[in-house]
C-alpha cells in the first residue's frame, strides 16, 4: 500500500531514506536524473505536451514529476492531482470488479453472456453468446474490434448501444476460446453485465467498489466528474490526421466504451492500483481471486511466452538495452484519440512505473527502461527465450485463406525461407502493402500494410481448422472442393 511517502514534486525527483521516511527531493541522484532525462526525451518527440510520472517501490512512491505544459497557454505543468484518459489501463479495472462479482457469488468464469444478458441476441455472431466471463476478460470471444463512434454520455447509454447497433451489426472473427484476439467491447459487455449484476451504472460500480477502497481519489469514470485540473488532449482532427489540441468539450466519451478504455486517473492513483496487484486488499479481492488477473489465461502468439490475464499482459521476463531479465513483468497501457497511458509492474522486484500524456499514440518506452535500470532490484541478465523458426514447416503454412468480412482472399506463398502474401482485394482498390513478411518464429510474421506493421500469426484450431490471425482480420485456409464462407 501507498505511504505518506506519496507526495509530488513537479521537475524534480524524491529520494526514500532507508528508514521509510520520507527523504528530500534530490536532483543530483544520478538514477533519478536518469529517468527525468528519458522523460524529457521522449515528450520532445512525442504528440503530448505534458507527462505525468510515477514510480513505486517496495511500497512507497519513490520518484514522482510533472513535465511539459497541460494547459493550452503553455505555461503550467501536470501535479499530482492532474487528470489524464488512462484508454485501456481502464480494462483492469473492470476485471477486478468482475473477479468481485465472482467472489460474492453473482456470477461465474464459466458463465455464459448469453444467460447474463438474455437480451443481447447477436444477429451476425449468434456465437458470441456462448462466450463466457473468462474468456471476455481473456479476449478470448472472436467477436471484432470496434467503438461507438458517436459521443454519449448518458449511463443507460452503455446498454443500449450494446443490444442495438453492437447486437446488429458485430460480426464474429472466429469461435468463441479458439485464441486471443484483442477486442475492446469485450470488455464493454463485461461492464454492462456488471451493470445488470448490480443493478447501478457501470460509473458508479467502479467508483464505488474499486476507486474507493483502494485509495484512487483522483480517478473518475465520467467526463463530467473531471474538474479543472487536467490534460488537455491533443490528436488527429474529426475530418483528418493532423494532431492538434483537443478541447475538452470536444474530447471522445462514450458509455459504451467507458468499461473497455475512458476512465480518468492520475498516476500517483494508478500506483496505488500497483500496489493493489503486488500486496493485495481484502476490502477488494481476496489473494487468490487477485492472482487471476496477472495468470496468464491465455497465449497471445504460438511459440512466444507472453500470455493475456484479466487486464494484464503477463511475460516471463524483460529485454532492457539489449540484456534479457528472467522476471515476471505484468504490464497493459492506453491509447484515447488524445491521450497515452503507460503502466508496467515488475512484481518480484516490487517495482511499477506509470506514464501518463496528453498526446495521440505516445512513446514512453525509453522512460520505462531508464527507470527499471536505474530503480529497480535486478537479477543479472540470463539467456532470452529462443524464437524457434523451421524453414522445414513454412511449406504447411502456404495456401489460400479466406476472410468472409471483406478482404476475401489471402494467398500465402513460399519465396526461399520466407512466406510473402498477396491480397487481391487490395490490388483492385490500390491499396499498398508488401508482399513479402518478415519472419519473427516460424508462425508469427510481421506484414506491413499501408506503411504500417501488422502482426500476422498462424494458428491451429479444431478438427484440422487453420487460421490467419491479425487484429481486425481472421481468415481460415480453404480446403479443396470446400464452399467459399458465407458473406455476412
Amino acid at each position: 500500500m501507498l505511504t505518506t511517502c506519496d507526495v509530488y514534486r513537479s521537475f524534480m525527483v524524491l529520494a526514500i531514506a532507508s528508514t521509510g521516511a520520507c527523504g528530500s527531493s534530490d536532483p543530483s541522484d544520478d538514477r533519478f536524473a536518469a529517468v527525468a532525462d528519458a522523460v524529457r526525451k521522449d515528450l520532445a518527440t512525442s504528440n503530448a505536451t505534458a507527462a505525468s510520472v510515477a514510480v513505486w517501490l517496495d511500497g512507497e512512491v519513490v520518484y514522482v514529476g510533472g513535465f511539459g505544459h497541460a494547459d493550452p497557454q503553455g505555461t503550467a505543468a501536470p501535479d499530482d492531482r492532474t487528470e489524464f484518459m488512462i484508454g485501456s489501463d481502464t480494462k483492469k479495472l473492470t476485471a477486478i470488479q468482475m473477479l468481485r462479482e465472482v467472489a460474492q457469488g453473482k456470477t461465474s468464469l464459466d458463465a455464459r453472456v448469453g444467460d447474463l444478458l438474455p437480451e443481447l441476441h447477436m444477429a451476425l455472431a449468434p456465437e458470441f453468446e456462448d462466450t463466457t466471463v473468462r474468456q471476455l476478460l481473456s479476449h478470448q470471444s472472436g467477436i471484432m474490434d470496434g467503438t461507438e463512434n458517436t459521443a454519449t454520455t448518458t449511463d443507460a447509454a452503455l446498454a443500449s448501444f450494446a443490444y442495438g447497433e453492437f447486437a446488429a451489426s458485430y460480426y464474429a472473427l472466429s469461435p468463441p476460446g479458439q485464441f486471443f484476439n484483442y477486442s475492446n467491447p469485450n470488455y464493454s459487455i463485461a461492464g454492462l453485465i456488471e451493470e445488470r449484476l448490480e443493478g447501478r451504472p457501470w460509473a458508479d460500480i467502479v467508483e464505488h467498489d474499486v476507486f474507493a477502497p483502494l485509495g484512487m481519489t483522483r480517478t473518475v469514470a465520467r467526463k463530467a466528474e473531471v474538474d479543472g485540473n487536467r490534460a488537455l488532449g491533443r490528436g488527429p482532427t474529426v475530418t483528418g490526421t493532423a494532431i492538434q489540441p483537443v478541447s475538452f468539450d470536444d474530447t471522445w466519451e462514450s458509455a459504451f466504451v467507458r468499461p473497455a478504455g475512458l476512465v480518468w486517473s492520475t498516476p500517483g492513483d494508478q500506483m496505488r492500483l500497483a500496489a493493489f496487484l503486488v500486496d493485495g486488499n481484502p476490502a477488494v479481492l481476496d489473494d487468490a481471486a487477485r492472482r487471476e488477473l496477472s495468470t496468464s489465461q491465455v497465449a497471445l502468439y504460438p511459440e512466444l511466452t507472453v500470455g493475456y490475464g484479466m487486464g494484464l499482459f503477463v511475460d516471463r521476463g524483460v529485454s532492457l538495452g539489449g540484456a534479457f531479465y528472467d522476471v515476471p513483468v505484468w504490464y497493459h497501457g492506453g491509447n484515447t484519440n488524445t491521450h497515452t497511458s503507460t503502466f508496467y509492474v515488475l512484481p518480484e522486484q516490487r517495482f511499477a512505473i506509470s506514464i501518463l500524456s496528453n498526446g495521440y499514440g505516445d512513446n514512453f518506452t525509453a522512460t520505462v527502461v531508464a527507470a527499471m535500470v536505474a530503480l529497480a532490484d535486478l537479477p543479472a541478465p540470463s539467456t532470452p527465450p529462443v524464437h524457434p523458426f523451421d524453414p522445414s514447416k513454412l511449406d504447411g503454412l502456404t495456401g489460400t485463406y479466406v476472410d468472409p468480412h471483406g478482404l476475401g482472399d489471402i494467398v500465402v506463398t513460399r519465396q526461399g525461407d520466407a512466406l510473402a502474401v498477396t491480397i487481391p482485394a487490395l490490388d483492385a482498390t490500390g491499396d499498398s502493402y508488401q508482399h513479402a513478411l518478415t519472419a519473427v518464429t516460424t508462425r508469427l510474421w510481421l506484414a506491413t500494410i499501408g506503411g504500417a506493421p501488422v502482426e500476422v500469426s498462424f494458428l491451429d484450431g479444431p478438427e484440422g481448422t487453420e487460421y490467419l490471425r491479425t487484429r481486425s482480420v481472421v481468415a481460415v485456409r480453404a480446403r479443396p472442393g470446400a464452399a467459399a464462407p458465407a458473406q455476412p
